[in-house]
């Protein structure tokens, strides 16, 4: 990348080689001794507080030589690219060492124009690879933020749209939203006082500053509690979905049965009451049965509110689109299944970021509808899950044979949310990754360590 310097070490046990090297001038290649050691033992403790790009080491050393120390830095920095040293006699072991990790090796006494070129080369694939981490972090920065957009994007059309129950599946899954289609639920509507106006003096920047702190407040106060999800609107309304199923059986006793959570939720919200300058209220709307039905749930919410004008109105209802019903007449059996399978390579090669039907079905130049309808004719599967099946498969690989952690597994495989992605797993393989990963090691697969 331009304008990065590199950092390298030296390390051999012989002074007038580490000095001979250091004195060699790395400006141009934009690489910087930052340090020295006399053997592995006290390189390996030098890169634990402070990591470097290059390693320039030599084989034959005391306490830990430069195999043994390429094979560690390799397992612990595999970004920290490895030089050896070696004399005539130890040819076999630099072979060796590049199998360990090693990127190149040179011979004694060390010709400097060909040290020179190695260290091109070195600081040419750091540069790709430093490029190539960027632009996957930005995809993945990218994905963070689509798929809080499409959960936010769901929450609202659930409860605003009359949703068919295939829309609901495939939006819940890409927006990493856990709901059963036959499932219980009721909505909870919080307002402050000054809505729908902004308080006096607000002004657009301090009100999205309210509404970013709000939506930050509910996810940790609510979502993250495992009592359902929320969604705050550009009004300051926010909408609580009850999915709980202790918190739902507690409302079917009165409309009380969520008070204390619902307390405790205000309590939280006391903090910031300097920032919101108005005292909150809430309804309760009834439990109802199914997804199709959470609309209903917070109609009935809504209209508690007696002092509120009539807000549905100012809903907008979106038209669903128009769906082929069956098979274009003018597609083959052949062309149909070999859109399949580049929609099921699409998948495969896109599985480990936030992707929706729309994405797949834009790589085939198919409308969504169709493609939805197209996959389960000739797959015997639904697109979403093929999809779910596929992600919770390669984190099942990856639980057997990485000590990855739950929640990066579940970003390795496309899940932003670690609870959702606990859910998720947990309805397809029975148990939690935790203790799926607890019950491969217990059956004596040691060969990975926790």
């Amino acid at each position: 990348m331009v304008g990065e310097r590199y950092k390298l070490m030296i390390v051999d046990d012989e002074y007038e080689i580490r000095q001979g090297l250091r004195s060699m001038d790395y400006s141009a290649l934009r690489i910087e001794v930052s340090d020295e050691c006399e053997n592995g033992l006290f390189a390996l403790k030098a890169l634990a507080s402070d990591p470097v790009d290059i390693v320039v080491t030599d084989i034959r050393m005391p306490l830990m030589d430069g195999l043994e120390l390429a094979e560690k830095v390799a397992s612990r920095y595999p970004h920290t690219k490895i030089i050896i040293l070696s004399g005539y006699d130890d040819f076999e072991y630099a072979k060796a060492s590049m199998k360990l990790g090693a990127l190149d090796y040179l011979l004694k006494p060390l010709d400097f124009t060909e040290y020179e070129k190695v260290l091109k080369k070195v600081v040419h694939l750091i540069g790709e690879e430093k490029e190539q981490q960027a632009r996957t972090a930005a995809l993945e920065r990218q994905a963070k933020l689509s798929a809080r957009h499409l959960r936010k994007k769901f929450l609202r059309d659930i409860l605003q749209r009359d949703m068919t129950a295939d829309d609901i599946e495939l939006e819940s899954v890409s927006a990493e939203v856990m709901l059963e289609e036959n499932g219980e639920y009721a909505v909870c509507l919080l307002r402050f006082t000054a809505y729908p106006e902004r308080p006096a003096g607000v002004g657009d920047k301090d009100w999205n500053l309210i509404l970013f702190t709000l939506d930050n407040l509910l996810q940790d106060l609510w979502d993250e509690r495992g009592l359902g999800y929320h969604y705050v609107d550009q009004d300051g309304q926010c909408l609580l979905i009850v999915t709980n199923p202790s918190a739902l059986a507690a409302l079917k006793g009165s409309q009380d049965g969520l008070a204390g959570e619902l307390d405790r939720l205000l309590d939280g919200l006391k903090r910031f009451r300097g920032l919101f300058k108005s005292h909150a209220a809430y309804s309760v709307g009834p439990i109802v049965s199914g997804t199709g039905h959470i609309r209903v749930s917070y109609q009935e919410a809504e209209r508690s509110f007696s002092s509120m004008n009539e807000h549905n109105s100012s809903h907008e209802r979106e038209e669903p689109a128009c769906q082929e019903a069956a098979p274009r007449k003018d597609m083959g059996q052949m062309n149909s299944k070999r859109l399949i399978q580049e929609a099921k390579h699409f998948i495969e090669h896109h599985y480990d970021r936030t992707i929706t039907l729309d994405d797949v079905a834009k790589h085939v130049h198919l409308n969504a509808s169709y493609l939805s309808y197209l996959f389960k004719e000739l797959t015997g599967q639904k697109y979403i899950d093929y999809l779910t099946e596929f992600r919770i498969e390669k984190a099942i690989n990856l639980l057997k044979s990485t000590n990855y952690k739950v929640h990066e597994i579940g970003e390795m495989v496309g899940y932003e949310n670690p609870r959702y992605f606990t859910l998720v797993f947990k309805k397809y393989a029975k148990q939690s990754p935790n203790e799926y990963r607890n019950a491969t090691y217990a059956v004596g697969d040691t060969d990975v360590g926790l």
